[in-house]
This record gives structure tokens, sequence and C-alpha cells, in this order.
């Protein structure tokens, strides 16, 4: 499975197989645990990940991902997205913030970042905000695809 769709970029949410997937799924009510950018070239992504923080990969496993296009948004506002990501690169995994999913205690702004609150923050950045009145800190993976702003995009077979 690949991604091939003409976009200046994508946001990608997972639906993990793992321990630590699991339990985010479970409490937060979804069917994602995990978020990142999609560049135009539909292989590279910038995302926050447990032990790693802010960082580039390729992507190479498209099972269990959904991927979404935001008709409206321009060129030059994801690239704004980008850059604001790719600033953070190196920056750490903000796992308090993930606890307070399960705490339910109000999240405090820091210099670290959880995948969605990272795509979330990226998008803000750029102008375009996927849902009023709810501060990065508190975005789930699972909130993002409560956006409208968000249309879903078919995965194909290469």
């Amino acid at each position: 499975m690949s991604l091939k769709i003409s976009s200046p970029g994508v946001i990608l949410l997972f639906k993990g197989r793992g321990i630590v997937s699991g339990l985010i799924r479970l409490q937060t009510r979804s069917v994602y645990s995990h978020a990142a950018l999609l560049y135009p070239d539909n292989h590279t992504l910038i995302e926050s990940w447990q032990g790693a923080g802010v960082r580039k990969k390729t992507i190479t496993d498209w099972e269990g991902v959904d991927a979404f296009i935001v008709p409206g948004m321009t060129e030059a506002q994801w690239k704004q997205a980008f850059r604001f990501a790719e600033a953070q690169i190196g920056m750490g995994y903000d796992y308090r913030s993930v606890a307070r999913f399960v705490s339910r205690v109000s999240a405090r702004e820091n210099e670290r970042w959880f995948c969605s609150e990272l795509v979330f923050a990226a998008l803000h950045h750029a102008g375009v905000d996927l849902l009023a009145r709810i501060p990065a800190a508190e975005v789930a993976p699972g909130h993002l695809a409560w956006s409208t702003l968000m249309q879903p995009v078919q995965l194909s077979t290469i």
C-alpha cells in the first residue's frame, strides 16, 4: 500500500497495534493512537514519537493508516506548517501531556510535543484551526479526525 496523491501535505492518523497504542485508543475512546504530517513526496513524514521526540522519517508500513487532506489549505500554508514542525525537530516527546489524557489534569505548554499536539499546532501556526476552541495540548489523535476541515483520501496498492 502507498499513498499516491498530489497534495502539498497530508495528515496521517494511525491505528497502532502495540500496547501503548491500545492504551491511547482506550483512554481517548478512538480508533487512532498516533498522528503525523506527510510531505508531498508521499513517503516522508514528520512526527513526535515516544523515545525519539520530533523527527522526520520515511514511512514504509501503511497498515492501519488513514490519510486526510485539508481542502482549501494552500501550498503556502502547508509550507508554513512544515517549517513550524521542522523547527521542533529534536524536541522531546511530551510524556507528561500524554499522561494528562489518563489523569484529566489540565495540560501546560512546555518545550515537548506529543504527536497530535504537534500536528494541530503546525496547522494552527499556518492559520488553519482544525478544531475550534481547543488548545493544542489537549488534542488527542482521535480528536483530529473530528475536524470537519479534513477529508479522507484513499490509500492505493502500487
